[in-house]
């Protein structure tokens, strides 16, 4: 009578049944996965924590903050405005943060506010320079210069892609809208 010894552990033929059932469940799962959603809901979150970061300076510095918009460009222009005057002056402090890649300012189909398609539309924004440029004021009790909407999308141009943040202008309280394929604004609740 011979004594054959077995070890445990898995078979080829377990591991390998395992491995394809493992395959079928992830191919299934994988398309109810949307990740340009969840890209452009980071790329627009770091455009609100780059809104949130002038509030703060404002209220630390004790100095009105500008955020310009320099949609041509993809680019926000965060300034010191030490001299009040609404506009960059020579010596004060300004710095520029680029969009991230697939991200870029739109003028949407319709805005939340209902006002005229632009990159930025409310009561809180004032055009600068010649390409009128967006541009909202951050005061040093932390409010804004009134409300503001800006706009967000990719260079695909998808509705579903369009992503508003919105600020109010006396708490300078910020909202954050996802547009819907049929081009309407819903609010997100992340």
């Amino acid at each position: 009578m011979r004594h054959t010894s077995r070890r445990p552990g898995f078979t080829i033929i377990e591991l390998a049944i395992t491995l394809a059932i493992a395959a079928i469940v992830a191919a299934m799962a994988l398309p109810a996965v949307d990740f340009n959603r969840m890209r452009m809901d980071s790329n627009a979150r770091l455009v609100q924590n780059w809104f949130l970061g002038a509030q703060s300076r404002a209220v630390q510095r004790n100095m009105q903050v500008l955020i310009e918009v320099y949609y041509e460009q993809n680019q926000v222009r965060i300034i010191d405005d030490s001299t009040a005057d609404g506009a960059y002056t020579s010596g004060e402090t300004q710095s520029a943060q680029t969009l991230s890649e697939g991200m870029t300012f739109v003028t949407p189909p319709s805005t939340i506010d209902g006002a005229t398609a632009y990159y930025a539309t409310g009561t809180g924004i004032s055009l600068s320079g010649a390409q009128n440029h967006p541009l909202i004021k951050f005061y040093p009790n932390g409010s804004t210069s009134g409300d503001a909407v800006f706009y967000l999308g990719s260079p695909r141009g998808r509705l579903q892609d369009n992503r508003a943040i919105k600020v109010t202008g006396s708490t300078s309280k910020m909202y954050f809208y996802r547009m819907r394929p049929d081009g309407t604004w819903a609010l997100s609740e992340m």
